[in-house]
């Protein structure tokens, strides 16, 4: 497995197409649902590092395996880097506790950063990565939220990436009861692409946990 850093893969030599993209998007989803609904784990510091693929370019998600071992001052801070990054939901700054909404919150900016190619932690004209693109596709100028390698793919893939937009913007709410579970992630994930989610079928894109 290797660290998948998604701003660092672009470039012609480099370049990730749409449906590896997804291929990706939907990895992360299978994962992150594996942890909530088998393994009863929040993750809590879900960015894009923690993001591993393998030669097929199949994601697993990992760096969940001490959440059990962490004290609430350590995972304190394990929170608080994750903002830094800017992948931390807006309320974790009083909670101080991650739950569910707030790993698809992460799951949300990295599926953004996978549409736009930007790092969260960059802002752009001062805000965040999720303020920025909800500003622009405010001003109905959603075309320039996309990385510019995918739009080479924009006549063939284009109403895909738009509804992956749409729902990277619903899991980056700023209310957590707006956003949904990750089950619901997944499931319109694999109705927007879902020639994907049968290939993938049967990975449940989580690295075995080292804590237990």
């Amino acid at each position: 497995l290797t660290v998948f850093h998604f701003c660092v893969a672009r470039g012609p030599e480099t370049a990730i197409d749409w449906p590896t993209r997804m291929k990706i998007a939907q990895g992360m989803a299978h994962g992150l649902l594996y942890l909530h609904s088998n393994e009863n784990i929040i993750h809590g510091n879900l960015t894009s590092s923690n993001v591993l693929l393998d030669e097929n370019t199949n994601a697993k998600i990992a760096d969940f395996g001490l959440s059990r071992l962490m004290t609430t001052a350590a995972n304190s801070n394990v929170i608080a880097t994750a903002g830094a990054l800017g992948y931390r939901a807006p309320e974790l700054s009083k909670l101080k506790k991650a739950n569910t909404k707030t790993d698809v919150y992460s799951l949300g900016v990295i599926l953004l950063e996978l549409l736009t190619g930007k790092p969260p932690g960059e802002a752009m004209n001062g805000v965040d990565l999720p303020q920025w693109v909800a500003s622009i596709v405010k001003e109905e100028w959603t075309n320039e939220v996309f990385d510019v390698e995918l739009m080479r793919d924009a006549s063939t893939y284009g109403d895909e990436m738009l509804n992956t937009l749409k729902l990277a913007l619903h899991c980056v709410d700023p209310s957590p009861s707006a956003r949904p579970e990750v089950q619901q992630v997944l499931q319109q994930l694999e109705e927007i692409r879902p020639e994907i989610s049968a290939a993938s079928s049967g990975d449940d894109g989580a690295i075995p946990s080292t804590s237990e």
